[in-house]
């Protein structure tokens, strides 16, 4: 394959975290209310300084990240949000509640999505134009609702190795299961995501592995993270294991889910 990178980049690596907390379970399922040991694993993000963590993390890397944000999360803590934005990560929207939206008739997801923005807006101070949808499928409208209010990309969709343009100049960049932390680590013991609890070295033999194939390939290697998972202690182990193992590779571009949607319009 011909290079498709800029400044003769040999691949893209793209981090994005999905900022859930407690509202990860929470959106669709009202019992969640009622289960505190479920909630408690949401509130480890604010209680045990995840975020300043993985900030850190990603500042002594000089790596600028990509977090899909929950609303509600922005409503209650608007300075976390700020402090995100403020180190020159991209902001993008990841539901209300992170809750489903494949039934919604296209002016009530539409509402929906603009009162997302307006929260992240207000936190940050950035209004976001990429989005990953939460809690299930899309619904038949919301990539046009998207495009229609001033998105320019959207990471909902696995059509492709590479980022594409849709019908409607949306820029779809494309997330993967396997490199997914949630998949691997996630404990909470409720509905399907029962503990699991894999070794931090099978993530490290993943992702890692998983980069060897893209770069070989010059295509776009982009996580899938969530910070109560890869922000555990142990976990941020493995994620700076795996950023040093990236950054032994010759011309590869880390680069934020705008950024590289940005190049791929002008394309």
């Amino acid at each position: 394959m011909s290079n498709v990178w800029p400044h003769s980049y040999k691949c893209a690596a793209c981090f994005t975290f999905d900022l859930d907390a407690e509202y990860v379970f929470k959106g669709n399922y009202s019992e969640v209310e009622e289960m505190p040991r479920v909630i408690s694993q949401g509130d480890y993000v604010w209680r045990a300084g995840i975020i300043p963590r993985i900030l850190e993390l990603l500042d002594d890397h000089e790596i600028k990240a990509t977090f899909f944000i929950v609303a509600m999360n922005a409503l209650n803590h608007p300075d976390v949000i700020a402090e995100i934005a403020s180190r020159g990560h991209d902001i993008a929207t990841h539901g209300w509640e992170h809750e489903k939206i494949s039934h919604l008739y296209k002016v009530e997801e539409t509402e929906r999505l603009l009162k997302c923005v307006e929260a992240l807006e207000e936190a940050s101070g950035v209004r976001p134009v990429g989005n990953r949808t939460a809690g299930g499928e899309l619904s038949p409208n919301t990539l046009d609702i998207l495009a229609e209010n001033g998105f320019i990309y959207d990471s909902s969709l696995r059509g492709s190795d590479l980022p594409y343009k849709l019908e409607n100049g949306l820029i779809e960049i494309p997330s993967y299961y396997e490199m997914d932390d949630f998949h691997l680590f996630a404990d909470y013991p409720f509905g399907n995501y029962k503990a699991r609890m894999l070794s931090p070295q099978t993530g490290y033999e993943i992702w890692t592995t998983a980069f060897d194939g893209y770069y070989k390939y010059g295509l776009c290697w982009t996580t899938m993270f969530h910070p109560q998972i890869i922000g555990k202690p142990g976990n941020i182990m493995l994620l700076e294991r795996t950023i040093n193992y990236i950054k032994k590779y010759p011309d590869v571009w880390f680069a934020n889910a705008r950024q590289i949607a940005e190049f791929w319009q002008s394309k």
